[in-house]
C-alpha cells in the first residue's frame, strides 16, 4: 500500500539533497505545489503546456538552488518556487512581446527573494550561453575555468582535485594558459565577448 508523505520544508530541502531520496521529494513538490504555480501562469496569458514546462524548470533551478546550499530558510518553499515561476514565466513572456509592450507586461523583483532567484536564474543563462565555448576547449581548461569561476574554489582547493600540477603558481599558470585560448576563440566577436563577460560577473 502507498502511504503518501508529507514533508517539512526543512525535511523537503534535506531529501533534495540526497540523490537516494529526491525522487520522492520531487513528486511531493508536484503534488503540493504544482496547481498553485500552473493557476499564476493560466492566469497570465499562458496555457497548460507553458505551465507544465515553467513548473519543470522550476523545479530543476529550485533542486539547483538547494545543492548549492543557496536557499535560506526565511523564505517558504511555496513562496520561493512561486518567485522561480514568476520570474522564468515573465522572461517568457517578454521573449514574445514586442518592444512596445515590454514595459506593460514587466515589474522589477524588489523583495531580497526574488533578487536571489533572479540571479540564479541569470547565472544559469549565462553559463549556458558559454557552454558551448568550454566545450571546445581541453578537458582540463574546462574542468579548470568551470571550478574556478562557477564553483568557486580556491586555487588551493582546486589542485588537490586536479593532480599533476606541482604547485598553485603551476596551476595558474594553467588558468592563464586556458584564459587566452578563450579569449581567441571569442576573437573580435563583441556579442560573445559581452556574453562571457557577464558570465563571469555572475559567476
Amino acid at each position: 500500500m502507498h502511504v503518501e508523505r508529507s514533508y517539512s520544508d526543512a525535511a523537503l530541502v534535506e531529501e533534495l539533497r540526497q540523490p537516494a531520496k529526491m525522487n520522492g521529494a520531487i513528486e511531493f513538490i508536484y503534488k503540493e505545489y504544482y496547481s498553485l504555480l500552473e493557476n499564476y501562469i493560466i492566469n497570465n496569458n499562458g496555457s497548460k503546456d507553458d505551465a507544465a514546462d515553467i513548473i519543470q524548470e522550476t523545479i530543476i533551478a529550485f533542486i539547483e538552488i538547494v545543492e548549492a546550499n543557496k536557499f535560506r530558510s526565511e523564505s517558504s518553499i511555496k513562496s520561493f518556487l512561486f518567485s522561480i515561476t514568476r520570474n522564468l514565466w515573465l522572461t517568457e513572456l517578454r521573449k514574445r512581446s514586442s518592444a512596445d509592450n515590454r514595459n506593460k507586461i514587466f515589474e522589477k523583483s524588489k523583495d531580497t527573494t526574488e533578487q536571489e532567484v533572479v540571479h540564479h536564474l541569470i547565472r544559469r543563462e549565462h553559463f549556458s550561453t558559454i557552454r558551448q565555448l568550454f566545450e571546445k576547449l581541453g578537458d582540463k581548461c574546462k574542468q579548470l575555468l568551470t571550478l574556478v569561476y562557477y564553483e568557486d574554489l580556491s586555487m588551493n582547493d582546486i589542485i588537490k582535485m586536479m593532480p599533476g600540477y606541482q604547485n598553485e603558481q603551476v596551476l595558474r599558470n594553467k588558468k592563464y594558459k586556458c584564459m587566452k585560448q578563450l579569449e581567441n576563440m571569442i576573437g573580435d566577436n563583441e556579442t560573445i565577448r559581452t556574453q562571457f563577460k557577464n558570465a563571469l560577473k555572475h559567476a
